[in-house]
């Protein structure tokens, strides 16, 4: 946990994105809806070392191609942009296409392991992507995380929110994790703890995972074992990010379809 915290808080921009729509995958409270035609529009905030990065993506669960199995599905993964009358559309021929296994339905497991095929658009073009080349690529390394296991789990009052000029009374948790580690320098034994916070808000009317809302805090801090006047711990660092539901509908389609 405390590589990946490190990688996160080490990152800027929409390539080092962490917290994505299966961030909470595995968390049993959440509904999970893999209903064809469900989609869901989200728009990130970073906040990290005083800079602050926005940008808005879409997520279409689709039926999987003809001749695999009933329980697979195929995400679309597609950056949007945002016109000057405030409606979102597809940034034409960008995106990601992955072909994944119906075992997602048991929230077990490794998400890159349940990945049967992936193709990445860019500029109009396809190309299949390998499980390193889908590591290497930021927006499918960010929807395929899924890997947050937190110690504690917290339930909060429910809470409105208004999505599309819509009321949803939404379920409220805050998941918690916390890790430390130690290396050894010439000044002396350092000490890192990190703190791994996701709270979300949630509604089984919503698709895919339900989220409505979704902020995550990354904090880490070092100190050596021994204070040496000599040397001074690296400041601490603080990331933030949220994600909040937009848009949502029932009925999607294929925007990027299948590579060749």
């Amino acid at each position: 946990m405390t590589a990946a915290c490190l990688a996160v808080l080490l990152g800027t921009g929409v390539s080092a994105r962490a917290l994505d729509l299966f961030t909470l995958w595995r968390q049993p409270d959440l509904p999970l809806d893999l209903t064809p035609g469900s989609w869901a529009d989200y728009r990130h905030q970073t906040m990290t070392g005083g800079r602050r990065d926005t940008d808005l993506t879409r997520v279409v669960c689709l039926a999987a191609p003809e001749g695999r199995p009933a329980g697979d599905r195929v995400f679309e993964v597609i950056p949007l942009q945002e016109d000057d009358q405030g409606r979102l559309e597809p940034v034409p021929g960008q995106g990601v296409w992955l072909l994944v296994s119906g075992d997602i339905a048991r929230r077990s497991g490794d998400l890159w392991d349940l990945v049967r095929e992936a193709w990445q658009w860019d500029g109009g073009e396809a190309r299949r992507l390998s499980v390193d080349q889908m590591r290497q690529d930021p927006l499918t390394a960010g929807f395929l995380q899924g890997d947050f296991a937190p110690d504690k789990v917290e339930h909060q009052e429910p809470a409105t929110r208004i999505i599309d000029r819509r009321q949803f009374l939404c379920s409220q948790m805050v998941l918690s994790a916390r890790d430390t580690q130690s290396v050894d320098l010439p000044a002396g034994r350092m000490l890192q703890t990190s703190l791994h916070e996701v709270t979300a808000a949630f509604n089984p009317e919503l698709p895919l995972l339900g989220v409505a809302y979704a902020a995550e805090r990354i904090s880490s801090q070092s100190s050596f074992e021994t204070p040496n006047p000599r040397f001074h711990a690296p400041a601490p660092r603080i990331r933030v990010e949220v994600m909040e539901l937009v848009a949502f509908g029932r009925d999607g389609v294929s925007v990027l379809g299948r590579g060749h």
